[in-house]
């Protein structure tokens, strides 16, 4: 998981927001609340048998909602399992909500697989609820002690997935109920309440929209990509065809070759209003997917000399015939300084193309890449379909991780470099390609070459111009970068807000493993839980600021044991002297307890979770455990 920018050995607790965010969350998501819980009520009695916590999280990763309906499940509340978490991936490192987010996927993280040493207690099994235009708009999470048969656990992920989906349903049919609902079956005669596969059209049999499982049926990534689409270009029928409301429904044959019935149900003519409206696309046509925020050369290299010298090198090559190799860990910046580096080129008005080699698995990169003919292979589109090498004629194909590119591809994509034609799968047909072509990754293709896992060739070819985008750590420039991501947040209309200069110390001495991906998603989680217009350490995740508050206060505060001689600088804030006091109070309890924690959290009328949650934050160590 290197390549993401997480840490196996991370140990870091959950990030927590307050109580009067989690409230306002709550009243955001309460439309879709009201609506999923037929469902929650059955997903808590499952949770309760078997000794689960039940986590409702928005698309943010923050814990909205929580139920332990079990003295187990309470105890998982207490370790912080509970709302007001904050399970983002790149704060508190592999777990089920935040993996689940990023990979749109349903799945279980058990035990170890989690990067946190302080969540290897859990099995975490979440599942995406995807709203009515196919964003995940919630997680549905049950968690429960790392300990048992690993098929208990595989029971809960089953069950956790299947009311997800019914959740993402009931929204889709929430929404479209004065549409046409098209549904598929893999019976004659379904019970219509269980069906899944499902569009919506207009009363022509324009698409207006699709659940998540009937795009994974018809093979197509996202809504967009259905724009325009009617039922008769999908299955040559139309809804007079499909007899809606009949004893009979008609037979299909899907790409796969496996057979659905599908039968068209007339809507009902009511009003929709509230949450979902925002969601609702336009008919006849689906919005285009929103374009990708372009800088340029200047703003991405920032005040940063190493990036200034990287972008005097690329503007002297922008505009010949030379390729582009950019070198970086994940989340420096590489896609979008190759988008900066297009627009600022003669071939800024033509096509730029961006293909993630290693995003896309290996059987369907070939035809991502080079397209593919009529025909060519089963469950093909009819009429073929153009690739991305073909789709960036005249313009710039950017080739991210192309060190995950497979060897077997390889060879194809140095005879592209080489003789400027492509050739779609199932063709014998060549088509001439003028492209800029930049390739990025974050691996070393030097030693991949000598293993044999990367032609030498083709490393050969695509490195014609070198550079290196340097970690976020060691840029100069922390402070401007930090107040352009919140002035991108914010939009022209959200006006300003101000980091103090404890937060930007904080940014500068933290390791950012995540790089400027994590920044991002740190001040937007920020802004996004914050009203204020002065941004202050205490309102930051604790993941962030309890690094710089331990460093601060390890260098004011004597050894463990000699609590009582601690002083304050004059200098210090009012969240610095409140810190060192809680942790000076923290350490005596504990030393007057001989560290029994259960005890000194009763003393203190704390819980032993949150007591245990400020000794890691502090880096309290027990003299118990030192050597």
């Amino acid at each position: 998981m290197d390549e993401y920018g997480l840490d196996q050995a991370l140990n870091k607790p959950v990030a927590r927001i307050g109580e009067a965010t989690v409230r306002e969350l709550h009243c955001e998501m309460e439309e879709v609340l009201s609506e999923s819980s037929p469902v929650l009520e059955r997903v808590r009695q499952v949770a309760r048998d078997g000794n689960y916590a039940v986590l409702f999280c928005n698309a943010a990763g923050v814990a909205i909602e929580s139920y332990a309906d079990s003295p187990e499940g309470e105890e998982l509340a207490q370790a912080g399992l509970d709302k007001g978490s904050v399970w983002q991936e790149d704060l508190v490192g592999t777990n089920g909500i935040g993996t689940c987010l990023m990979s749109r996927l349903p799945l279980t993280v058990m035990g170890p697989a989690h990067f946190n040493e302080t969540l290897r207690a859990f099995t975490c099994c979440a599942a995406p609820i995807f709203a009515p235009d196919g964003s995940v708009i919630a997680v549905l999470d049950l968690s429960g002690r790392a300990i048992g048969d690993a098929s208990a656990h595989s029971l809960a992920q089953y069950f956790t997935t299947e009311a997800a989906s019914q959740i993402g349903n009931t929204l889709f049919r929430r929404l479209h109920k004065n549409d046409c609902i098209v549904a598929l079956a893999q019976a004659p005669d379904p019970m219509p309440l269980s069906l899944k596969e499902l569009l919506a059209t207009d009363e022509n049999g324009n698409i207006l929209g699709a659940t998540h499982e009937a795009l994974s049926l018809l093979g197509v990534a996202d809504l967009s990509e259905l724009a325009g689409r009617t039922i008769t270009d999908l299955w040559q029928v139309s809804l007079d065809d499909l007899q809606p409301l009949k004893a009979h429904n008609v037979r299909l044959v899907t790409n796969d070759g496996s057979n659905r019935y599908v039968t068209a149900f007339l809507p009902k003519k009511q009003t929709v209003s509230g949450q979902f409206r925002a969601c609702r696309s336009e008919r006849k046509k689906l919005p285009p997917p929103p374009a990708a925020d372009t800088r340029s050369l200047d703003e991405v290299a920032g005040m940063d000399p190493e990036m200034r010298r990287n972008i005097e090198l690329c503007r002297k090559i922008i505009d010949k015939d030379i390729p582009l190799l950019i070198l970086g860990e994940t989340g420096v910046g590489k896609d979008t300084f190759a988008r900066a580096f297009h627009a600022e080129s003669q071939r800024a008005d033509k096509p730029y193309v961006a293909v993630n080699c290693a995003a896309i698995p290996d059987t369907l990169l070939a035809s991502e890449l080079f397209g593919y003919a009529h025909g060519a292979f089963t469950g093909a589109a009819k009429g073929g379909r153009i690739g991305k090498i073909a789709a960036s004629d005249g313009g710039t194909l950017f080739l991210d991780e192309i060190g995950d590119m497979p060897l077997e591809l390889q060879a194809h994509l140095l005879r592209v470099l080489e003789e400027r034609t492509v050739t779609p799968l199932g063709s014998t047909d060549s088509m001439p390609v003028d492209i800029k072509i930049i390739c990025a990754t974050h691996r070393n293709l030097p030693d991949l070459v000598e293993k044999g896992l990367f032609r030498r060739d083709l490393y050969y070819r695509i490195k014609g111009a070198e550079i290196c985008l340097p970690r976020l750590r060691d840029r100069a420039d922390i402070k401007e970068l930090v107040d352009l991501i919140a002035k991108k947040e914010l939009g022209p209309d959200g006006g300003e807000v101000d980091f103090t200069e404890e937060v930007i110390d904080t940014f500068r001495r933290y390791d950012w493993p995540g790089n400027i991906r994590e920044l991002r998603s740190v001040i937007r989680f920020v802004l996004s839980v914050h009203s204020e217009r002065v941004i202050t350490l205490d309102q930051l995740p604790e993941s962030i600021s309890g690094s710089w508050s331990r460093d601060r206060m390890r260098s004011a505060m004597p050894a463990v044991g000699a609590v009582s001689d601690v002083h304050i600088g004059e200098g210090a804030t009012l969240i610095e002297t409140s810190q060192a006091a809680e942790m000076r109070r923290i350490e005596e309890v504990l030393r007057m307890n001989k560290w029994n924690v259960t005890e000194a959290a009763n003393q203190l009328g704390v819980s032993r979770a949150t007591l245990h949650r400020k000794i890691r934050r502090y880096g309290m160590i027990s003299p118990n455990n030192l050597p």
